[in-house]
Order: structure tokens, then C-alpha cells, then sequence
């Protein structure tokens, strides 16, 4: 075998991110798959505008996962910088146990406005809303537990939280929808879903000592988790207005027939940016774990080619097949999504790019980079939201097309904070 050949294969072989990202990557996309499947059904069993309540549905879920997910990196973060197991598994359980004081409030609060929330957001089921609130004590605790597995690339942990999730999320939902629940029973089975994700994610021995309301005291560490966790929260929102603000658009402004179209394209974004996102949980807490002057995004680039790879075959699979694809997706009502489908499957792609660069700078203690994004994804909304109340007709491919432009925009930035630095330090030799 060749020098040119061999060199790539051993940095590739001796990288440490390398096996449990690809395990990781796997696993995520067995749930990533499942969740197609779940959308794929649900899509056809209730048509176009029920989905897009469906979506709203899940997209509040997600919301809210996405901002507690600021609290998974800031506690995989000082897990990974601190190494001490034991220690780390004392302040889950004291964090867990607090977390009750913030998360019953806002549980009883949720129920209290359903009603409003429904009626703001054009929802047609407060009652699916009260369900799903009633797992909002377990969301803190499945985060905490998450960011501890992450911290120490627990591998058998994270892989069975993420099978577990979508295992009760998919037969739960699909068993109460056909018993005749509707939209709470489906609800119902993303609750259930969570809890189970939560399960998964202890041991024994953490089940045990949840069972007991000792806790041990808080140390400063645990105590500035907030401030640890607050570029990681700057940037979960921005995920969210990227990601999901669209759904929310659309309810507000689109007919019911369009909604459900938007949702349509927001699954097919979603697919490509979940797809890679487990990358970004071995990635973080190696990173943390370096020394200040190791400077190399060895790393990060490797990651990034990987998903450019994967994208651009995508993409050729996409573009002659596009027809085929919506059809076996979402069904034969959504056929006017062909020609956009690319775009929002690319979007999803490149922002997953834009996040990697983002999660690389925070875990150097860079937390910059989550500004950038969130400015970003401000422009995005801010400019969709114009363009749809002056241009009304302006129609899908151009709104999506001009969502991307912008993600492009973003990934550029982001990818010239990292390799400038580094272009100057060879000048500088």
C-alpha cells in the first residue's frame, strides 16, 4: 500500500473520534430511520393539516429539549474536564432531585394556558398539550443523565436511551392512535418516550439513590453550571428558530394545505440534520478534554468532510429521484414538494456543518461562535417573516431557497473562524 494511502488511513485509525462517533452515528440513524417511519405513517393516516398539528406537536417538544439540551453539553463538559466518575454521578442526582422545583411549576403552568397556547398557536388539541406537559419533571433529569453519559462517552448508555426513546415513541403512538386517542394518545407515547429515556440512561445503582431525597450538597462547579451552559443555550436557540421556526410561520400565516406542505419540508431537513447530530456528542467532550495549547480541528474536519461526502451522494440520489422520494415519504399529496426537497435536505446539512463549528469553539471556551449563529438565524427569521408579509406569493421554492442562502452564509463564517487562526500560525513560523 502507498505512503498517500496509508497516512490517511492511520490518522483515521488512531483518531479517538473515530469508532464511537461511527457507533454513535449508527445508532442515531436506526432512531433517525424510525422517526422517518413514524412521519411516513402518520403523514398519510391523517393528511396534510392534521399533520401539521402533529408537527406543532413534536416541534414544542423538540423546542423544549433543544433549550434544556444547553444543560446536556454544560454537564458533559465539566464531566469530561473533571474525570472524577463517582463525583459526577453524586451531582446528577442532587441536580436531578432540584430540577423538580422548576420543572412541577412550569408543568401545572402549561396545563393551566393550554387552552391560550392552542389558541395562539392555531393548535387543535389543548388536551394533547396537558399530556405531554406531564412529562416535563422527567425532561430535566433525562438531559442531566444524558450529559453525564456523554461526558464519560458511555456508550452502552447513550445508544440505549436513543433506541429506547424511539421505540416507545413509535409503537406507543401508532397502538393509541389506531385504539382511537388521537392526538393526546400520540402525546401520550412522546411523554412515555422521554421517561424511558431517562431510564436508560441510569444504572441501577442511580435508579436506587433517586429513590432516596439525600442530597448532597452543591459545589461552586455545579453551581456555575449556568454559566458553563449559556453559549451551549445561546446556540440550542438558535437550533430552534433554524430549524423549527418555519411550522410556526406557516400555522400563523399559510392555509392548513400549506402548513401541512412546510411540514413536510421540515421532516426532510430534520432527517439530514439528526443524522449527524450524535457526532457532536463524542466531538464536544473530547475537545474539553485537551489541552489549552492543543489547537488542531483535526477532529472537527474530519467530521465535516464525512458529512460533505454523504450530502453530495445524497444529493445525487435526490435530484433524478426526487418525485419518488416525496412520494414514499409522505405520499402522493405532498408531490408538490419535488422540486424543493433538495433545498431543505441541503439546508439540514449545512447547518449540522454550522453546529459542529459551534459545539469545536464553546468546548475550547470560545462560546463567539454561538452568537454568530443565533445572529444568523435571527436574519433568517427576521428576513422570512418580511418576505412572507410583503410578498405573500412568494412562494415555497424561493422561501426555502433563500433559507439556505443564508445557512450557507453562516457555515462560511463559522468555517473561516476556525482555519484563519491557523492560516496565520503557519505565516507566522
Amino acid at each position: 500500500m502507498s505512503k498517500s494511502i496509508k497516512l490517511p488511513l492511520q490518522m483515521v485509525r488512531s483518531n479517538a473520534l473515530v469508532g464511537p462517533a461511527a457507533a454513535l452515528f449508527v445508532s442515531a440513524n436506526i432512531a433517525n430511520a424510525a422517526n422517518l417511519i413514524f412521519n411516513m405513517v402518520f403523514a398519510r393516516m391523517m393528511g396534510p393539516a392534521a399533520f401539521a398539528d402533529l408537527t406543532l406537536l413534536l416541534t414544542l417538544k423538540l423546542g423544549i429539549l433543544s433549550f434544556l439540551g444547553a444543560l446536556q453539553f454544560a454537564f458533559a463538559e465539566l464531566t469530561a474536564k473533571e474525570n472524577q466518575v463517582q463525583q459526577s454521578y453524586r451531582r446528577a442526582h442532587a441536580l436531578s432531585w432540584r430540577s423538580l422545583k422548576f420543572s412541577l411549576p412550569a408543568m401545572f403552568i402549561i396545563i393551566a394556558l393550554a387552552n391560550y397556547i392552542s389558541g395562539v398557536l392555531n393548535f387543535s388539541s389543548p388536551l394533547a398539550l396537558c399530556v405531554l406537559a406531564l412529562a416535563i419533571p422527567f425532561f430535566l433529569p433525562m438531559v442531566i443523565y444524558r450529559g453525564l453519559t456523554q461526558g464519560l462517552i458511555d456508550l452502552p448508555k447513550i445508544i440505549l436511551s436513543i433506541q429506547a426513546e424511539w421505540i416507545i415513541r413509535l409503537f406507543g403512538s401508532l397502538i393509541l392512535w389506531k385504539l382511537g386517542f388521537g392526538l393526546a394518545g400520540i402525546a401520550a407515547a412522546v411523554g412515555l418516550s422521554i421517561i424511558a429515556g431517562f431510564i436508560f440512561s441510569t444504572r441501577k445503582e442511580d435508579l436506587q439513590l433517586l429513590s432516596s431525597r439525600k442530597l448532597s450538597r452543591l459545589d461552586p462547579q455545579t453551581k456555575a453550571l449556568g454559566v458553563v451552559a449559556l453559549p451551549y443555550l445561546i446556540l440550542q436557540i438558535a437550533q430552534v428558530l433554524v430549524l423549527d421556526s418555519d411550522i410556526v410561520i406557516a400555522k400563523a400565516s399559510f392555509s392548513p394545505e400549506t402548513a401541512g406542505l412546510v411540514a413536510g419540508l421540515l421532516l426532510i431537513q430534520r432527517v439530514f440534520f439528526f443524522a449527524f447530530l450524535s457526532s457532536s456528542m463524542i466531538l464536544q467532550p473530547l475537545v474539553a478534554k485537551r489541552q489549552a495549547d492543543q489547537k488542531s480541528p483535526q477532529e472537527l474536519l474530519l467530521l465535516l468532510g464525512v458529512i460533505a461526502i454523504i450530502t453530495v451522494a445524497a444529493m445525487l440520489i435526490i435530484l433524478p429521484n426526487a418525485n419518488l422520494i416525496v412520494s414514499v415519504m409522505l405520499g402522493d399529496e405532498y408531490l408538490a414538494l419535488s422540486s424543493i426537497v433538495w433545498i431543505s435536505a441541503l439546508t439540514g446539512a449545512v447547518f449540522i456543518g454550522s453546529h459542529l463549528c459551534a459545539i469545536y469553539k464553546i468546548a475550547q471556551g470560545r462560546g463567539f461562535a454561538a452568537l454568530i449563529i443565533l445572529c444568523f438565524s435571527g436574519v433568517q427569521l427576521i428576513s422570512l417573516s418580511a418576505v412572507n408579509h410583503f410578498f405573500p406569493d412568494i412562494g415555497l421554492e424561493t422561501y426555502f431557497s433563500l433559507k439556505l442562502l443564508i445557512q450557507i452564509a453562516c457555515a462560511a463564517v463559522l468555517i473561516g473562524t476556525i482555519l484563519m487562526p491557523l492560516k496565520k500560525d503557519k505565516l507566522a513560523r
